[in-house]
């Protein structure tokens, strides 16, 4: 009688031990991937990258203080950004992107970044928000049956031929930031949809994985059949 009130409290304890830790745990992926995107963005612009000390020379000029001459620069960096949106919510929006276009396209190299990096952003934008929307949550199979396979997103479902055989070009998320990844080229036939959404495929990857058990069980599920893509 002894041994199964212990087992009986050893499973008590076991369930609050274990409801405490799924409880915790979205918190806890929380707080690390926005300590990872700190400790990126304090690499590429902390006060001792190259960024960073461009803005302390500039703060500098108002005070002496190294690390206060560095807000200082964040400040006049913000203000800078506020009075940008402040004109392009007025109605400039085209003309500033005119201009812009036209001296970064006129570096070869500049320009290819350039045109990369506003395709990125605008699918962040409100108004690239219906493009992204619009792409298919799909899987992909890698190897023979029962290899690996990734979740991916399928801008378009135009196909391309390359060493004459079909393929489709699926963009891969990285996690837990999904903003960036890798655009992957897939022949058709390795190709299926998913009953998902973009927002649940997104976060996915920003879960590091964690939601997949209960995301798959409910909201998604993969189709045995072909894709029947349009070409």
């Amino acid at each position: 009688m002894a041994k199964q009130k212990q087992s009986l409290l050893v499973q008590k304890l076991t369930r609050y031990f274990l409801a405490g830790v799924f409880a915790a745990l979205p918190v806890v992926i929380t707080v690390l991937a926005v300590s990872w995107v700190i400790n990126l963005l304090g690499g590429l612009i902390g006060p001792g990258t190259m960024l960073g000390n461009v803005l302390g020379r500039f703060g500098s000029r108002f005070v002496d203080n190294t690390t206060v001459a560095y807000i200082v620069g964040w400040i006049g960096v913000l203000t800078a950004i506020f009075i940008l949106g402040f004109f392009v919510e007025s109605g400039m929006r085209r003309i500033i992107g005119r201009i812009t276009e036209a001296f970064f396209r006129r570096v070869p190299l500049v320009g290819k970044v350039y045109d990369a990096s506003k395709q990125i952003v605008d699918m962040l934008d409100k108004q690239g928000d219906d493009k992204l929307k619009g792409m298919s949550v799909v899987f992909c199979t890698f190897g023979e049956k029962g290899g690996a396979g990734v979740l991916a997103l399928l801008p378009t479902p135009d196909k391309v031929e390359l060493n004459g055989r079909e393929h489709h070009v699926v963009l891969v998320p990285q996690s837990p930031v999904p903003i960036g990844g890798g655009l992957l080229f897939v022949p058709v036939e390795s190709v299926s949809h998913v009953d998902m959404s973009v927002d649940i495929f997104m976060s996915v990857y920003v879960s590091m994985g964690v939601t997949i058990p209960k995301l798959m069980g409910k909201t998604a599920g993969h189709r045995s059949s072909a894709p029947t893509l349009s070409s």
